[in-house]
């Protein structure tokens, strides 16, 4: 049974994938995915509770594992505890910002899944809400500059968060735009280096 089933589940897996990125998740069908995956739709229950069950299975491991990552680096990232320290975090900004590209592109089929077909799933504002999570976490950061630099006042929640969705979005509309890796950390880049700019001149940092 074990090598039949990982060869059904594994089937089904691709040919959801196929449907999913020509026709969207609410788009694709159950029973269509079964039929060029050349299993019964009883057979498709014995392995996914549900069709977003199915859009979960393929996508939530590198979700996951995207996560985990931006933890790490995010970690690394809040350690201040002086001027030096402010300044070393801002200048290894877009080294953490390339770590999570190439993790994006080495996992690209399934990043695609969720920003170009993710609709009515639990995956729909991905990238909203990473937007979210990064606005929070540069606010904090800004709040622990607070005693090493006197102009974080000056930088709202409004502004961090366009800033946040400017070099997000530089990421992912790279990559639904065909853009290749090496396309998409040069846009990144550039996009990091001017919001920085702006950030290191509000808390004038020489």
């Amino acid at each position: 049974m074990g090598y039949d089933y990982d060869q059904t589940h594994e089937r089904i897996i691709e040919s959801a994938k196929k449907h999913f990125m020509e026709n969207g998740f609410l788009g694709a069908s159950i029973r269509q995915i079964c039929k060029d995956a050349g299993v019964t739709n009883g057979a498709f229950y014995a392995h996914f509770e549900s069709k977003e069950d199915l859009f979960s299975k393929i996508v939530s491991p590198v979700v996951n594992g995207m996560q985990k990552l931006y933890s790490e680096e995010n970690t690394v990232y809040m350690d201040v505890k002086s001027k030096k320290d402010v300044k070393k975090s801002l200048e290894k900004t877009f080294s953490s910002n390339e770590i999570l590209i190439d993790y994006i592109f080495e996992n690209a089929e399934a990043f695609k899944l969720i920003v170009m077909a993710g609709t009515g799933t639990e995956y729909e504002h991905f990238v909203d809400n990473l937007v979210k999570e990064e606005t929070a976490n540069t606010m904090f950061f800004l709040k622990k500059c607070r005693p090493y630099y006197n102009y974080t006042e000056k930088i709202s929640e409004g502004i961090i968060n366009q800033i946040s969705h400017f070099t997000v979005s530089s990421v992912f509309d790279g990559l639904k735009g065909g853009k290749t890796k090496e396309e998409v950390v040069r846009d990144t880049k550039l996009a990091s280096e001017f919001c920085l700019a702006g950030l290191k001149h509000f808390l004038d940092i020489k």
